[in-house]
């Protein structure tokens, strides 16, 4: 026998041994005497094969453990099957373990925190382009959450508001609803669309509408989805400038506000326990002192895709006079995009039990906010 040969049947007698031990391991106490006799019988014979180096015998010996110790482990019906399946479960409990525990997904719910991270966010555009057609518009949707959409009428009239629904804005014709993307400009009293944020509209309000012809049209971007660490504020205390999640349930007055209940919200915290805030030529002011760090608060003055903190009529903070003072176990959260953001300056601090932790990541889709979040 040569060299090949000899090194083939050592692995092989390993593989054996290791089989026959574990089949005795597993089934000893539970299996017919007389097979548990023949797997020892067996295992008996290929050590002293092997200790002798009678490769003949051995290869004989490795055959008579296999058949041993199969017959201790009788295959099962469809092994790959319940290997697969097995493997599945296992994942699927560890995802959800991790999810329950340590790391949530969360999407974007709104446009709070633009242009930080995004909500929903539309475009203009009208008719298709190649990458709006099967199968790229598939790639392009699951890559960057993008898609084409047309808005049709369904039937015949004139084109109204009728308000707010799922952080859409609804135009109807008649009883028909048509839930469309659209951006406000800032400080807008009534319908004022955002031409270069909006989906394309064909139609102004009050215009006659026939049935088929196309309302509305362009290319939606899905929200941010971000990962959030729930065991962070286990360890250390909330800081200012991080991006956390919070529970809606814990907002005083939600329903006055037109606050979803069993939900969540995601803002920046910008007052801790114990402080008192209130908001000055656009500064964030903590106890009298304007706040320019960490490089968040700094990036809000002095990066003009953002505009600072304002004072919003009806709000805590209306005027530079007002403050928001918090309590022992209290947290104030803004959003980013302060021009439209229904925030703590409307609903005040939240306590610490409803904070979720920090976000710390932008998982889908891929585009300039995908990773680490601040």
């Amino acid at each position: 026998m040569n060299f090949f040969a000899k090194r083939r049947l050592k692995k092989e007698a390993q593989a054996a041994r290791h089989l026959v031990r574990h089949a005795l391991h597993m089934r000893e106490d539970v299996a017919a005497a007389a097979h548990v006799a023949a797997a020892r019988t067996a295992a008996g014979a290929l050590a002293a094969a092997w200790a002798a180096r009678d490769w003949e015998r051995l290869e004989t010996a490795c055959e008579g453990a296999a058949a041993a110790a199969e017959r201790l482990l009788p295959p099962r019906a469809f092994p790959k099957w319940r290997e697969n399946v097995e493997v599945l479960v296992v994942a699927i409990s560890l995802a959800m373990a991790c999810r329950t525990y340590f790391v949530q997904p969360f999407k974007i719910p709104t446009g709070s925190m633009q242009p930080t991270l995004n909500g929903v966010t539309a475009a203009p555009q009208e008719g298709r382009r190649w990458c709006d057609r099967p199968p790229f518009n598939l790639v392009n949707l699951a890559v960057f959450g993008e898609r084409y959409v047309e808005v049709r009428a369904r039937n015949s009239g004139r084109l109204e508001y009728a308000g707010n629904m799922n952080d859409q804005y609804v135009l109807r014709i008649g009883a028909e609803l048509y839930p469309l993307w659209v951006a406000m400009k800032p400080d807008s009293l009534y319908f004022n669309p955002d031409p270069d944020k909006s989906m394309k509209l064909n139609f102004a309000l009050g215009d006659h509408v026939e049935r088929g012809q196309l309302i509305a049209s362009g290319r939606v971007r899905q929200g941010d989805h971000v990962f959030v660490n729930k065991v962070a504020n286990n360890f250390a205390r909330p800081k200012r400038g991080q991006i956390i999640v919070f529970d809606t349930n814990y907002i005083p007055e939600k329903e006055r506000l037109g606050i979803r209940a069993d939900t969540f919200y995601i803002k920046r915290l910008v007052g801790l326990p114990n402080e008192t805030i209130s908001i000055r030529d656009r500064h964030l002011v903590v106890d009298g002192q304007p706040i320019a760090e960490p490089f968040p608060f700094r990036r809000l003055l002095t990066d003009p895709a953002y505009r600072g903190y304002v004072l919003r009529p009806g709000s805590l903070l209306g005027s530079a006079a007002a403050e928001i003072r918090l309590g022992p176990k209290q947290f104030l959260p803004f959003g980013d995009n302060t021009y439209s953001s229904l925030d703590g300056r409307y609903f005040g601090p939240v306590s610490q039990q409803a904070l979720v932790g920090p976000a710390f990541c932008v998982y889908w889709p891929f585009g300039p906010h995908w990773g680490r979040s601040r």
